[in-house]
Formats: structure tokens, sequence, C-alpha cells
């Protein structure tokens, strides 16, 4: 009777180009089968989805119920989990179903035996210190480049631009004119919303400001003479 599998690819936002590519990683995976002698059906696939979120491993579990799979293949086992709690109760789970999980140029993953749980948690735990090392590595750059006015999201706070170089940030003389105007209003955000849409002055979709949206402009000081670093 034929193994049926279920092939799961995942890239995270923080993979770089030493990162196997989701093909790369898919083309492994039908080797693999092929090699294996087992039926893959189905391919799931996560991009930008980061391996400590639980839910595409339940997005996961409902392909492989659907397709009553008995084998899971992932190329790497951090592709499949980085969160050590979640791979071993997944792997408990499938081992109770009889589904087995297969990493590329490894085989199938065993915790059945004292050592195999040892060794497949520590591999866990490794891959789980990785990823936290990685988000507060990110946090710290990020805050470091906020405390010099650089450029550090892809939404630019209104009030500001992006400078030639597309690094620092600078007051928006046009925006700096409308946060005043938003500051000296009176009545509700709702109420300056709509004497700002009666002037013409309007958000930058072309739609009138939104109350979240004024209310978080007036949640800060009315202008920052801040200098591009």
């Amino acid at each position: 009777m034929e193994t049926l599998a279920i092939g799961y690819v995942r890239r995270s936002k923080e993979s770089n180009a030493k990162t196997v590519s989701l093909e790369g990683q898919t083309e492994k995976i039908i080797s693999y089968c092929n090699e294996k002698g087992l039926r893959l059906v189905e391919i799931v696939t996560d991009d930008g989805v980061s391996g400590g979120d639980r839910d595409r491993l339940e997005r996961l579990e409902v392909v492989v119920r659907k397709h009553n799979s008995q084998a899971v293949v992932v190329y790497h086992l951090d592709r499949f989990a980085r969160d050590v709690a979640a791979l071993l109760d997944k792997l408990r789970a499938y081992r109770r179903r009889g589904v087995k999980l297969h990493v590329v140029g490894r085989g199938e993953i065993e915790v059945d035996t004292a050592t195999g749980f040892l060794v497949t948690g520590v591999e866990g735990l490794m891959a789980e210190h990785y990823r936290r090392l990685i988000g507060e590595k990110t946090k710290d750059a990020l805050a470091r480049l906020k405390a010099k006015g650089r450029r550090f999201s892809r939404i630019v706070p209104y009030g500001y631009r992006v400078t030639k170089d597309g690094v620092h940030l600078e007051p928006d003389p046009k925006e700096q004119e409308v946060i005043k105007i938003i500051w000296t209003g009176r009545g509700s955000v709702r109420r300056i919303s709509w004497k700002l849409a009666a002037r013409g002055i309007v958000a930058r979709n072309g739609k009138p400001f939104s109350p979240a949206s004024l209310w978080r402009i007036v949640s800060n000081r009315p202008v920052r003479n801040t200098k591009a670093a």
C-alpha cells in the first residue's frame, strides 16, 4: 500500500540569499519522495511566515487530514517549526495517528526512543534559540535607527518624507503645516476631520483623515525639528 505524503515549504520574513528558496525546497522534497517511494499529493507553502507561528501548523493539519496522509516531508526540521514546544507536541500528535515526519537527507524523525526524543528536542531548542536571537537583533537594530532619526519602517510617519539617500527622514513642510492645523483645531477628531475635508485637506490616500489616523498624529508632538542624520 502506497504512503501518501504532504510536502511543506516555508520561508520567513528574515530569509536572505543564504536561505534555500521555496522552489529549491520543493525540488528537494519531490526528489526525496521519489527516492523513498512516497506519493506526494500536495505541497503546502508558507511565504514570509515565522517558524514560531503555530497557526500554520493547524493549516497544515487540515491538508494532512483532507488527504488522510501518512507522511509530512520538509527540507529541514527548522522549516517545520522553530518552536520546540510546538514541534514536540505536533510530533506526539502525529505519532498517535501514525503520521511520520520526514526531513530531506535525513529520513524519518523519531521521538519514540529516549535518544530520538533528546536529539529532536535539542535540535528544536536550537532552532527556537536562533529565531529568538534574530528577533532580538532586529528589535535592537530598529531601536538604533529610530534613535538616530533614520528610516526604520516602510511606512513613513505623517509629517515626514524620505531623503534622497532612501535611508533618513526629514520634515515635510506641507504635512507639518497640516499637523499645526490639526493641533490648533477644536472639537473631536471626527469634527476636525470634517473641517479639514471642507478645506480640501485630505490624507495621503486622497480620502478624509480617519479619526484613528488623526488620533495618532495628535498623540505626538505637533512638530519635531529632527534633522536627518
